[in-house]
């Protein structure tokens, strides 16, 4: 047994009590921590905007003061305690009117309920928290047997909120039972071997690869461990992903009476134990399943072993700070997160609230004058919801089916995103992806660019210009099917200069460059004749393009 196997002993001996352990004992996160003195409350509106930008989906007024008044820790542990915005239920509500007036629902309703709830939910760190985790645990209802399911896909949002601060290994379980992850990477229906058939082996792989440990060994600051010749160490090899697919056997509906029938009625999966592969299993680092168990105990050891491994800490916490904060961050604040993702103070490993609220409030995070190293490119579909939450929009009145319209366009051709929509299960960008020329030169890490070009550059333009200039309460013959931006705040300013110092404030939290200012400035009051509605809304809309609002610092 090798000393990084003899390592795990103990942590798989604990594994099978992380879901017991987090559900049996009353977990309050608002007291977790005692009583606040509020010595993290932000000095100055600005630097609690930057927090916001960091933890929710773009600052408002409200959050600011409330983060202000509240201070970052305590603000943290009320929207850790903060009930999930559920969104099957909503859907299913508007399935049935649209039903009954013999009409379909789809994704369009899904992801126009999805920005809705990203633009006024209460749960905000909640909901962003479930946004990473789906960039980590991805399906896509651009696979074929999902395009048709969209409250089927809108229950699996639902899940990744449910358990966006509960423990990992109760998400990775709920992940594995969940129907959409099993149509989607196809272990829903997968049958044990025989004559001319053999296991599906996509979950088997990405749970491995995507979701939990990667593809080499890594220290607790995710630098590769190394071999005698100086090479990475595999964390895996086929015939782990073979006995891995053999594990997951058996799965189908859960009023199914066998693997080929069945209703689609959102709950987890069942597994028939005639359809498992009952053989033992050779898994990670040589560990075994034992031959002859059910499905549902070889399930439970397998996803132990999955989750017990030294590398799910560092792997899981690296990508959660990109999501959150920056795509760079040092090993020593990979590290500080993981070695929360191990022991979050009671002795849990796995809390992923507690790996969030280490992500937000540590020093590199929290360092207002941060390294050129830090920070990270703005997702587009973050670009639009803060632009949404940093100004008052009139919201329209919900359609006859009770739908939330939000006037949305293609999202895939405009911002390259959707929820729960990307290409393939590697995410819309991946985790190492570094931009040719400077950034790659330097040996940075540039995920969100690999979906920024010249063609998604002006198309991205082209959709915040409805959204900041096009649409907005006072213009003639307003749509009743889109959110409309109120500028009065910004049009009642006396001058150019106050204008763009507000803008700079709601937008930017305060950062704009003396550069960027100056030509704002310039920009209106060479604008002779526009009224100071066309003004109010021609800064807003150049301020959301621009470099300085897509970087997040």
């Amino acid at each position: 047994m090798s000393l990084r196997t003899a390592a795990r002993v103990l942590p798989l001996a604990a594994a099978a009590m992380f879901a017991a352990g987090a559900q049996a004992r009353v977990y309050d996160h608002l007291f977790r921590a005692g009583f606040q003195n509020f010595a993290d409350a932000p000095a100055t509106d600005a630097e609690a905007a930057r927090f916001l930008t960091q933890a929710t989906f773009g600052p408002t007024k409200a959050d600011i003061a409330r983060v202000r008044s509240l201070g970052i820790g305590q603000w943290i542990d009320q929207q850790l305690s903060t009930p999930s915005t559920a969104a099957r239920p909503f859907m299913e509500t508007v399935s049935a009117a649209m039903t009954a007036a013999g009409q379909n629902i789809g994704h369009g309703q899904r992801i126009d309920r999805w920005f809705h709830t990203a633009m006024v939910a209460p749960d905000q760190l909640r909901q962003r928290a479930a946004y990473a985790l789906s960039q980590i645990f991805v399906i896509s209802d651009q696979n074929g047997s999902l395009s048709g399911e969209p409250i089927q896909v809108t229950e699996y949002w639902d899940l990744l909120a449910r358990n966006a601060f509960g423990n990992y290994r109760t998400l990775l379980d709920e992940v594995t039972y969940n129907p959409s992850m099993g149509k989607f990477l196809s272990h829903f229906r997968n049958r044990k071997a025989a004559t001319g058939r053999e296991p599906d082996e996509n979950y088997a792989r990405e749970v491995m690869q995507l979701f939990s440990i990667g593809l080499v060994e890594r220290n607790l600051d995710f630098s590769p461990l190394l071999d005698g010749q100086n090479q990475p160490l595999p964390t895996y090899d086929q015939n782990v992903i073979t006995n891995y697919a053999k594990i997951f056997t058996g799965f189908a509906y859960n009023n199914a009476t066998n693997i080929n029938n069945g209703t689609n009625n959102y709950l987890p999966m069942r597994c028939f134990d005639n359809e498992h592969d009952q053989t033992l299993k050779t898994v990670l680092d040589g560990m075994t399943v034992a031959a002859g168990q059910t499905c549902a105990v070889d399930v439970q050891q397998g996803l132990n072993i999955i989750a017990a491994h030294p590398n799910v800490a560092p792997f899981i916490s690296r990508q959660l700070i990109q999501r959150f904060t920056t795509s760079n961050p040092s090993p020593a604040y990979i590290q500080r997160v993981a070695q929360k993702f191990q022991n979050n103070g009671d002795g849990e490993r796995g809390d992923l609230g507690a790996v969030i609220k280490a992500i937000l409030t540590d020093a590199e995070a929290r360092n207002n004058a941060p390294p050129a190293s830090f920070g990270k490119l703005r997702e587009p579909l973050l670009r639009l919801t803060a632009l949404w939450r940093a100004w008052t929009f009139q919201m329209p009145a919900p359609s006859v089916y009770g739908e939330m319209k939000m006037g949305l366009p293609n999202l895939m051709t405009t911002y390259g995103q959707r929820p729960l929509g990307a290409n393939t299960v590697f995410n819309f960008y991946e985790p190492d992806y570094q931009q040719p020329g400077p950034i790659e030169d330097a040996g940075l890490y540039s995920p969100e660019f690999q979906i920024i070009n010249e063609s998604s550059t002006y198309t991205i333009s082209n959709a915040l210009y409805d959204v900041s200039f096009r649409y907005f309460v006072g213009m003639t013959n307003p749509p009743t099917d889109r959110p409309l931006l109120i500028v009065d705040e910004v049009s009642a300013q006396p001058n150019a200069t106050a204008m763009v110092d507000l803008v700079n404030t709601r937008m930017m939290y305060g950062s704009m460059s003396t550069n960027m200012r100056t030509t704002l400035i310039n920009m209106l009051n060479f604008m002779n004749g526009a009224t100071a509605s066309e003004k109010a809304r021609s800064l807003i809309h150049i301020t959301a393009i621009s470099p300085e609002f897509a970087t997040q610092r």
